[in-house]
């Protein structure tokens, strides 16, 4: 792979903007028209590339396990048994209340994660939460880009320990990091945790969602929210005059949001947080129609052990009372259902990169035996239409 004459392109094409080789290789970055940043890589570059850039695919090709939601130790329904957390979180609270009995069990001394930012609620700033309050402060989605390793170096003290939340391309590229053996300070990250991610939305599309919500620019917001407050939650905003707006997920992130994310998050091989030691999703209550059902309830997770560290923790968090779990079977339960995108995406995308080689572009460097592993039992017309209509939307240009 490290010979592959592609292979910077392919990164500089597929970046997913989680800023690593910012905080390691003191790389400049440059922002797209989308408002969405790339790196300036060099020939120099390759081998850090090679060995830590999601687009390089090595997470993928000498990690996955083969199968569309990954190595899973144990897979549980749960939520938080604070029902102030479980309210404010995008789903169960169970990631919060994680960190939260981390922090307050002195196992981390903090906890880096994202948050928005103030001077500009459509962006995101990367703090180290201390406290319980920080953590708080801190929960919800945030549907837009997010850097969340572009400093991270400068944030660890030396002699501390941490725990890091990020999307799965930013657990996955600080996991190769860590396995790289190029730095010490990862060793000082006792645990990763990531959530489920379809991608992350442009600045163009967070521009729509206010405008729908009758704010015209984000100046005029005081308070602006992707979801939270309720399971699913509303996008919602504050203006500085006091007026309110508000709507549901299912029109917010389907019709708005959802329809203008990130070049890499259309070809992702990960959305679930394969190299955490625990992710989280949405555990959907599935309909008459077997469809997901947004209707509002109390929120609840689909909680992932994948290490024997991420297994132990929430055992601990159970018995201490700090969260509530239930069995849970993939296959039984519907998962594939609940989370019919995670699963096409990654089905498919031995069919998208079959349609990017017809087109002459080149596709992140994941193995074939892999995608094909994906693609068992995914029905031949799905995989006849993806590749059709990525073909088409490369043509006209919207990938």
């Amino acid at each position: 792979m490290k010979n592959n004459k592609n292979l910077l392109d392919t990164c500089r094409d597929y970046c997913t903007g989680c800023g690593l080789c910012g905080s390691v290789l003191n790389k400049p970055f440059h922002s797209d028209e989308k408002g969405f940043l790339y790196p300036a890589l060099e020939e120099a570059d390759r081998d850090f590339c090679s060995d830590v850039c999601p687009a390089a695919g090595k997470a993928v090709n000498s990690y996955s396990d083969g199968t569309i939601f990954g190595k899973i130790i144990s897979c549980r329904l749960g939520w938080a048994n604070d029902e102030s957390l479980r309210f404010k979180a995008s789903s169960g609270g169970v990631l919060s209340a994680v960190c939260i009995y981390l922090l307050e069990h002195n196992i981390v001394d903090g906890i880096i994660q994202t948050k928005k930012d103030d001077s500009d609620l459509r962006k995101t700033v990367t703090v180290v939460s201390k406290t319980a309050q920080d953590v708080r402060d801190c929960a919800g989605s945030r549907y837009t880009a997010s850097s969340p390793l572009m400093n991270i170096e400068s944030l660890i003290e030396e002699g501390k320990k941490y725990a890091f939340v990020g999307k799965p391309c930013d657990v996955s590229a600080l996991r190769m990091l860590s396995h790289s053996g190029r730095v010490e300070w990862t060793k000082q990250i006792v645990y990763m945790f990531s959530f489920f991610c379809a991608g992350q939305p442009s600045i163009a599309a967070n521009n729509k969602l206010l405008n729908a919500l009758g704010c015209q620019s984000a100046d005029e917001c005081l308070e602006f929210d992707y979801r939270g407050n309720g399971w699913p939650g509303y996008a919602a905003v504050v203006t500085k005059d006091g007026k309110s707006s508000k709507m549901d997920y299912e029109r917010s992130w389907m019709t708005i949001l959802g329809r203008d994310v990130r070049r890499c998050c259309r070809f992702c091989a990960d959305g679930t947080g394969e190299q955490a030691d625990i992710s989280c999703g949405d555990a959907w209550y599935l309909g008459a129609d077997g469809k997901p059902d947004f209707t509002d309830r109390p929120g609840r997770n689909v909680v992932f052990s994948r290490t024997e560290a991420g297994d132990r923790l929430l055992h601990d968090l159970t018995a201490a009372g700090c969260i509530t779990v239930e069995p849970y079977d993939i296959e039984k339960d519907g998962l594939k259902k609940s989370q019919p995108y995670h699963y096409n995406r990654k089905a498919s995308l031995s069919s998208l990169k079959l349609a990017m080689s017809v087109c002459r572009k080149n596709f992140p460097l994941y193995d074939s035996k892999k995608m094909k592993g994906y693609a068992k039992g995914y029905p031949i017309k799905s995989k006849t239409l993806r590749c059709i209509g990525t073909i088409k939307r490369v043509w006209s240009k919207v990938i």
